[in-house]
């Protein structure tokens, strides 16, 4: 877990303050959008850090933190997203935190739902009666659930090394 706060924590950060900065939202959207992030950023610490404290519930945990991350990501996309098209990549977080933690078909049915849930609201917003627009943002659907199983396997590719006891070049 703490690899993904060292490196999706960050990235987030600069994809939302760069759509503050460059997009200039209106100041409830982007105020919302710092409360949330900072939410965010306290509870995944906080899980990255109690995790092997409560070694029982770490797969309880690790799920809960998946989960949260898809959450975090609706409202932030909703809220941002017309200001700064990369938004979308807050839909990536969800599913490479499934894809380091859960075996395949649960990897691929987070994928599957964030890049549902990006697909509902640019829908709800209009951008399939755009024309080119359309074709995009299902590029972008299908780059979602395709890197999550790209992560995965390299995942479990590490750990078959591992465990094989070669060592990794």
């Amino acid at each position: 877990m703490q690899m993904l706060n060292r490196y999706f924590t960050p990235f987030a950060l600069i994809l939302i303050l760069s759509d503050i900065y460059f997009g200039e939202p209106d100041p409830r959207d982007y105020k919302l959008s710092l409360a949330i992030l900072g939410v965010s950023i306290l509870v995944n610490w906080w899980l990255s850090s109690n995790t092997y404290r409560f070694i029982r519930w770490a797969r309880q945990m690790r799920t809960l933190q998946v989960w949260l991350n898809f959450v975090w990501a609706v409202p932030l996309f909703y809220l941002l997203q017309p200001y700064w098209a990369p938004m979308w990549l807050l839909f990536v977080m969800a599913p490479v935190t499934a894809a380091l933690y859960m075996e395949r078909w649960p990897t691929f049915a987070v994928s599957c739902v964030s890049a549902g849930t990006m697909l509902a609201i640019y829908w709800r917003r209009g951008i399939f009666a755009e024309g080119p627009y359309a074709g995009m943002v299902l590029v972008q659907a299908c780059f979602i659930v395709i890197f999550a199983l790209f992560v995965h396997a390299l995942a479990q590719t590490a750990l078959r090394l591992r465990d094989a006891g070669l060592p990794a070049r």
